[in-house]
């Protein structure tokens, strides 16, 4: 079982993105999706980048000027949209989510201040969805079984 993140980012904050990625790493069941080391050399980007965002349980958008202006950014919120992805934005800079994603709940790391509690609570709730993925898994093997049983007494 893994619990598949997809990581939205500008190529320019990868400097700020990569401490909050080598975390996520730290929770066992975690499988995130960051282009730079994900896609296959050889690969279609757009379809690499398609199927990982259909397959993920969570959507993190690292926000920035920078990523407002980048064209696969915009793209995939698009596609995470499209698919009802859970998209949780998470500021770098003074640039707060818009359009689409205006009235999203936000983790804001721009402010210092509320930084500490901010990387804790975005690595609280991927553990709890991790593991809430892992109870639902149980549930549905346990149901197979008994249905499986259930036929076999038949």
């Amino acid at each position: 079982m893994s619990f598949n993140v997809f990581i939205s980012y500008s190529t320019k904050d990868i400097e700020k993105i990569i401490p909050h990625l080598e975390r996520f790493r730290t929770i066992d069941g975690v499988k995130t999706f960051f282009a730079d080391e994900s896609l296959i050399p050889g690969s279609k980007i757009s379809n690499e980048i398609t199927k990982a965002i259909k397959e993920c349980d969570v959507f993190l958008l690292f926000n920035s000027s920078s990523a407002k202006k980048s064209n696969y950014v915009q793209q995939e919120i698009g596609i995470a949209i499209a698919n009802n992805k859970n998209i949780i934005p998470i500021v770098l800079d003074v640039s707060k989510p818009e359009a689409m994603l205006m009235g999203v709940n936000y983790l804001d790391l721009s402010d210092k201040k509320k930084y500490d509690a901010e990387i804790k609570r975005l690595h609280n709730f991927i553990i709890s969805k991790v593991e809430k993925k892992k109870q639902d898994q149980a549930v549905l093997v346990l149901a197979l079984l008994i249905l499986a049983l259930l036929m076999l007494k038949d």
